[in-house]
């Protein structure tokens, strides 16, 4: 069986966590980067490549609010150049996160990764 073409700004299997272990062991072995927005909890692992997961819970809204929230930050990290880190990241929707606009939650997107970066660049104990 043939497998589907991959659409060039796909948001593929390989990019994303899809278990709740998977979810679970970053929640609990990671560190945390907090905004107005967002939460980014983040866990190194061992091969290299990124891998995303989403998390909007119920207090951020309605379904219809859960579901834009996620497609724009969908949209908003397919855009990112972070395939060179090799760790693991959940984000996690604050309430305010709902009312938004893309632009703040782009500009929170763009500042939680350069402070990551920055983290992982300096040694540690």
């Amino acid at each position: 069986m043939n497998e589907a073409p991959r659409r060039p700004y796909g948001w593929g299997k390989a990019i994303r966590l899809r278990k709740h272990a998977q979810f679970s062991r970053v929640q609990s072995k990671g560190r945390r980067l907090g905004g107005k927005f967002l939460l980014l909890i983040f866990a190194p692992k061992s091969v290299p490549g990124v891998r995303h997961g989403l998390t909007v819970s119920k207090r951020v809204g309605n379904a219809v609010t859960r579901n834009k929230v996620k497609r724009r930050l969908r949209n908003i990290l397919r855009t990112q150049n972070v395939s060179t880190l090799a760790v693991d990241l959940v984000w996690i929707a604050r309430p305010d996160a709902a009312n938004a606009k893309y632009a703040d939650l782009q500009a929170e997107v763009y500042e939680l990764l350069e402070r990551l970066k920055r983290y992982l660049s300096c040694p540690h104990t």
